[in-house]
């Protein structure tokens, strides 16, 4: 049974998230926990939820409509996509039967969030909450359309409570995922957000459709310019340069498998409206982000011995 129990939920002083001194840093090589990761989707594939009752529909779509989704003053971030499907079977027995996807945006997510660089919906009070009650329904359960929306609405109320710089990692976003379908019009429309991804959120269309293949298209620019801004910072060490250039190429390459439609002949870029252009990173500016002391500590401590 669901049992609602927010008053604490919605009473937690929500602050500005630090990296804890006393934890190894986030580990940026995903292939290291592929295993785990395979195992929770084999357990996820088979291990479903039990049905809800009338009441305990209602009390989850009155918590996903009440509880605290706020966040900290540039601290909103959101994930989605960088779904990979794989070759290896679900289930080992089952012959011509579904394989595994990873998903590496949420792992991407963690390393921000474990940073103190961001904060997601999964942190806030409502989403704890959600996530606590372990809801895991087959894809063919008329309930998954029930936790959907529940999502949905718990989301929306996310990007509309977002304050000043946003960061989005959507790489490969599904244009039927929640980001794409409600979250980012609801960003878009939100005139809290200063900018998106350092961007100034007034040099993007309102529609969601029309200013996300801009987004994408800004994404690559943006890593050009942190590659660009690390070439010729002098405290930067060659490892911090190998590994943006390695980042701008992953961004470049998913914009190019995702928008191979919008692509030149020879597989060049559209280009981006001359004012997207011509602006600039906005998180370089008060150093954050990528550009911030401790994303280029973790990077350098990655570095080969």
């Amino acid at each position: 049974m669901i049992a609602a129990s927010t008053k604490h939920l919605n009473s937690t002083l929500r602050e500005k998230p630090k990296m804890s001194s006393g934890r190894p840093p986030p580990d940026r090589d995903h292939g290291a926990s592929w295993r785990d990761r395979l195992a929770e989707a084999r357990k996820r594939s088979v291990d479903h939820s039990q049905p809800l009752s009338g009441k305990e529909i209602a009390e989850l779509d009155h918590a996903a409509a009440s509880l605290d989704v706020s966040s900290p003053q540039d601290c909103a971030l959101f994930w989605s996509g960088k779904d990979i499907l794989t070759h290896v079977p679900l289930d080992e027995n089952l012959e011509g039967g579904p394989k595994w996807w990873d998903k590496l945006a949420p792992l991407d997510a963690r390393i921000f969030r474990e940073l103190g660089l961001g904060v997601t919906v999964e942190d806030t009070p409502c989403g704890q909450y959600i996530l606590g009650l372990g809801l895991n329904f087959s894809p063919d359960d008329p309930l998954a359309v029930v936790q959907r929306k529940a999502w949905d609405v718990v989301s929306v109320r996310f990007a509309e409570a977002a304050r000043g710089r946003v960061e989005i990692l959507v790489e490969g976003a599904w244009e039927e995922g929640v980001f794409r379908s409600v979250e980012f019009g609801a960003l878009l429309t939100n005139r809290k957000v200063t900018c998106i991804n350092g961007l100034d959120r007034l040099l993007l269309p309102q529609r969601a459709e029309d200013a996300f293949p801009i987004m994408r298209r800004w994404n690559v620019e943006r890593s050009r310019l942190y590659l660009e801004f690390l070439n010729t910072a002098p405290d930067a060490t060659p490892h911090e340069r190998a590994t943006a250039f390695d980042d701008h190429r992953e961004v470049q390459l998913f914009f190019e498998q995702d928008f191979f439609t919008r692509l030149g002949p020879n597989r060049e870029l559209p280009a981006l409206p001359p004012a997207v252009l011509a602006a600039t990173d906005r998180t370089r500016d008060v150093g954050a982000w990528k550009y911030s002391a401790v994303w280029r500590a973790l990077v350098r401590s990655g570095a080969p011995a």
